[in-house]
């Protein structure tokens, strides 16, 4: 838990210096002062999400070494005409990267299941008296990454089909789309990082008490949550030219004052949406 802390916070660290960045070169070129064009071209798009991703993953993130490379490469062809004679080999290079990175991932996820497999196995047999509580020993089966840390938080794991048993959120869309239903009954909060990419999150088979922080990093991308209605969600969300929308049905009840969300974080050029059934 203490390696999963420290990875979050230098995330959220670096997303606010890349934030603070693009505010400082808009200030500077709304004053007159020279910014060289190449700095706000696509390929410097690429670098930024490819450093925020490799320090978020303390450096050891396939896909923003990838971002990183081929972004600085056009950005030298493009702008400096350094090519270094790589213009016939990057997208042969990439396909072949991409090969790997899916082969590579794909026996991860086989090791991974094959834990959870043995694990479920071995809660089963220790509980066998309690084989009426069976969905617990899922609950307790643990998926490690990399680093070693349990993916979404203390326990609990995430189906292909997109349903996580997962106590904390833990959810990354980079230039991509995220569904994630939540089933865990002592839902403790988490991040969501949507850049160049959505996330639809469905939290209404959530339940806890007290109060919860999720934090919402957004970058030309967008979020949707479904919520109960009865929540009382509290947003500390700063806007820069994004929206956030609260489009609930509140019950006549009012809100559960046992049941504080508390939203944190950036949203730039993009959107928070908030919605009940």
């Amino acid at each position: 838990m203490r390696n999963q802390r420290r990875l979050n916070n230098d995330g959220n660290i670096a997303f606010g210096f890349i934030i603070l960045g693009i505010g400082v070169i808009l200030l500077l070129k709304k004053m007159g002062i020279f910014i060289p064009g190449w700095v706000l071209t696509w390929p410097m798009i690429l670098i930024v999400i490819g450093v925020f991703t490799l320090i978020k993953h303390e450096f050891r993130s396939f896909f923003g070494a990838v971002m990183l490379f081929l972004g600085s490469y056009f950005l030298l062809r493009n702008e400096f005409d350094l090519d270094f004679g790589l213009g016939q080999y990057v997208w042969p290079l990439g396909l072949i990267a991409l090969g790997i990175y899916l082969i590579t991932q794909k026996k991860k996820e086989n090791k991974i299941l094959e834990e959870v497999r043995k694990n479920w196995e071995t809660n089963r047999k220790s509980s066998s008296s309690f084989s009426s509580s069976s969905s617990a020993t899922v609950e307790d089966a643990k998926i490690m990454d990399d680093s070693g840390s349990t993916l979404g938080g203390d326990t609990g794991f995430t189906r292909t089909t997109g349903t996580s048993f997962a106590d904390r959120l833990n959810i990354d869309a980079i230039f991509s789309g995220v569904n994630r239903k939540v089933m865990s009954k002592n839902f403790q909060g988490g991040k969501i990082t949507a850049a160049f990419g959505g996330a639809d999150l469905d939290l209404t088979q959530v339940d806890f008490n007290g109060v919860i922080t999720i934090q919402v990093d957004i970058i030309f991308g967008g979020v949707k949550m479904i919520v109960p209605p009865h929540w009382d969600i509290r947003t500390e969300v700063t806007n820069i030219a994004a929206g956030l929308e609260d489009k609930r049905f509140f019950r006549e009840g009012g809100v559960d004052p046992t049941k504080v969300v508390v939203l944190k974080g950036t949203i730039l050029f993009g959107g928070l949406e908030i919605k009940s059934f």
